[in-house]
């Protein structure tokens, strides 16, 4: 403590110290998320943004999804400012990025509202937004509400809105839980309850949200085409015909390189 100063004063300064070192942090992660945005949009991988509360669980059901160890989730303030983004597989074996932002507070304080505003700004780019909540937390009505107008503040677009799905996460802190509602999926990420549901829910919402389909296309063998949709899209099955010199090759492709496809390889056809 200084010679001149008081015991507020010395707590004034620690405050502002905090702020400060809690503000360049949430700098440091938007540029972050700006990096990784543009890094996404080149190669065309859906991005699931998580948002909820301050240890809701976030962190854990990420891991859980994708089985990713480097993700630590820690119970303390901002844990998951260096957390960013995991790669992880639908049941289709599509490839798609989660974003863990960071959790919300119940008391943030005035001055660091815009800045923690910020770092959410990157949902807008998302595919699909994740609403995981805590239902075993005595406030988890008001944390939703706080949580939902929060992304409205966002002027998210209204298809993303639309389509926000729920995820009730601790329902083994709560004995016979069933979520009211048929948009909210109940899970315990710490135990692993309810992720097949989740992870089929999830795909659903994705596939849709990004304009991919499920298709069956008969390609040449001898011809470029197998090699494309390897490298285009995410081929799930492949069923050779040897007396046709074909396959039957089972894929999940979006619009514009199902489009691109089509002009290169006129001859190939859906089954």
């Amino acid at each position: 403590m200084g010679s001149g100063e008081s015991l507020v004063q010395v707590q004034r300064r620690l405050l502002k110290d905090k702020e400060l070192k809690i503000r360049k942090a949430l700098d440091r992660l938007r540029e972050k998320r700006r990096l990784l945005g543009r890094q996404r949009r080149r190669r065309e991988f859906p991005v699931v943004s998580m948002v909820g509360y301050t240890n809701c669980g976030k962190t854990t059901l990420i891991k859980a999804l994708t089985g990713d160890d480097a993700v630590r989730p820690q119970d303390r303030l901002f844990a998951t400012l260096d957390v960013t983004a995991h790669a992880g597989w639908l049941p289709s074996r599509v490839a798609v990025i989660y974003m863990d932002t960071v959790g919300f507070l119940s008391q943030l304080p005035h001055s660091l509202i815009e800045s923690f505003s910020a770092t959410l700004e990157d949902v807008a780019h998302s595919d699909l937004v994740v609403h995981v909540r805590d239902v075993s937390h005595p406030e988890t009505e008001l944390q939703k509400a706080t949580v939902l107008a929060a992304l409205r503040g966002l002027r998210l677009p209204a298809p993303l809105l639309d389509s926000v799905l729920e995820v009730h996460n601790k329902v083994d802190l709560v004995p016979g839980y069933s979520p009211s509602g048929s948009q909210a999926v109940a899970v315990s990420a710490l135990l692993g309850h309810g992720l097949p549901e989740l992870r089929a829910r999830l795909e659903d919402a994705v596939l849709r949200a990004t304009g991919r389909q499920v298709l069956t296309l008969r390609v040449r063998l001898a011809g470029a085409q197998l090699s494309w949709l390897h490298q285009e899209a995410t081929v799930q099955d492949v069923d050779v015909i040897p007396e046709a010199g074909a396959a039957d090759v089972r894929v999940v492709i979006s619009s514009s390189a199902y489009s691109r496809f089509r002009k290169l390889f006129p001859e190939s056809a859906s089954q």
